[in-house]
């Protein structure tokens, strides 16, 4: 029997056995599957997703005519063959207990070409956006020659040397805001992310430069429970106990999986309260067990506790492209495109390579769907 059919066999034994010792749950899960009615980690039924996003950008004051707003997104090329001898040095002769779950997992690094449809989203969608980085290992994008208002960013720019090269996007991250002209005020993407559609300034800043926090309803300490032992999950934790030695308030819930409005204050007073703290996970070459997450996380919460951020609505679709189910998603953003009715955003998670029921051609369906979206 060939690898493929046992894994396929693997996956109907199982499935047999959740239909024969659970079979409520078997039936949830395959309608919900092929047919959901939750598309967010909002948790907001699809049949109420319009109501929020009609209502959830309804600004009475405009926004000052000089506030800039900047973007900034980070990407690696893991084509890049100088790229790929650093990484399988550093990979080969890295102590395997400091590495975690998943960090080294090929699908972290992967590169389908979404930054290409990303950066256009931004472009068509958010006019607004005085400039975008790219923030990368002495790479470029190939499309990018020509395009205006576009600069690429080398991790030597901001990051110290004693920390490079680094393959741990929680210690990059750390270092955003020392991009160079960056403005005080700027939105970080991962170039899995898209804007879905037109969306004001407000939708991240508020006029009176309050930042938006979009908050998602899965809870920590429940993952947690069910044995999530994720380097994000750690490092979200080791946050909030950073948090609670200066603020009084019981942070439980992750932020959507989408862009994360930021201030260049915030990351410096991150630094200024947590200097030891961040300085001790930098020389992780790959995502460990003390990361500290700052911009999806840290930087964003110290925000809100000093009153600088608030919780906001973002209707973000999040699904694995790795799956049938980002097929479903696929059709559903298509069709609420052209009624005129997308979510705020979406993101096309690349998750892991690890998983039996990975679907063929992932990578041409997420192509084809971000090309006639985008088109």
């Amino acid at each position: 029997m060939t690898r493929n059919k046992e894994t396929t066999f693997s996956q109907y034994q199982r499935k047999f056995k959740k239909l024969r010792e659970t079979p409520g749950l078997f039936f949830r899960d395959y309608f919900n599957k092929r047919y959901p009615v939750t598309n967010t980690e909002m948790g907001v039924n699809e049949s109420t997703e319009t109501a929020f996003l009609e209502y959830s950008n309804i600004n009475t004051v405009a926004m000052p005519e000089d506030r800039a707003i900047d973007v900034v997104f980070t990407w690696v090329n893991n084509l890049d063959p100088v790229w790929q001898d650093k990484y399988k040095n550093f990979e080969q002769a890295y102590d395997r207990v400091q590495i975690g779950l998943h960090a080294t997992d090929k699908a972290r690094f992967e590169d389908h070409n979404e930054l290409f449809y990303s950066v256009k989203a931004v472009k068509s969608y958010l006019p607004w956006v005085r400039h975008i980085y790219i923030v990368t290992d002495n790479q470029t994008p190939q499309w990018l020659h020509g395009m205006t208002g576009v600069t690429v960013v080398d991790h030597t720019e901001i990051i110290d040397p004693q920390y490079l090269p680094t393959f741990n996007s929680h210690v990059i991250e750390a270092f955003l805001y020392r991009i160079p002209g960056l403005a005080e005020n700027f939105i970080y993407f991962n170039d899995d992310v898209f804007v879905a559609k037109g969306l004001p300034q407000e939708h991240f800043f508020s006029a009176n430069n309050i930042a938006s926090l979009f908050v998602s309803t899965k809870n920590l300490y429940d993952m947690q429970r069910r044995g999530v032992e994720t380097p994000t999950l750690k490092a979200s934790f080791r946050s909030i106990d950073l948090i609670r030695r200066h603020y009084p308030y019981e942070i439980k819930n992750t932020l959507v999986h989408t862009y994360f409005p930021l201030k260049k204050s915030g990351y410096e007073h991150a630094w200024s309260l947590f200097n030891d703290e961040i300085t001790s996970f930098l020389p992780n070459k790959f995502r460990g067990h003390n990361d500290i997450n700052m911009a999806s996380f840290l930087v964003p919460w110290l925000l809100y506790c000093e009153a600088k951020a608030i919780e906001k609505i973002d209707i973000c679709y999040y699904f694995n492209i790795r799956t049938r189910h980002a097929l479903t998603r696929y059709k559903k953003l298509l069709e609420l495109k052209a009624e005129n009715a997308s979510p705020h955003s979406f993101c096309a998670n690349d998750f892991t390579s690890k998983k039996d029921n990975v679907l063929q051609d992932y990578h041409e369906h997420l192509i084809a769907m971000l090309e006639e979206y985008y088109e």
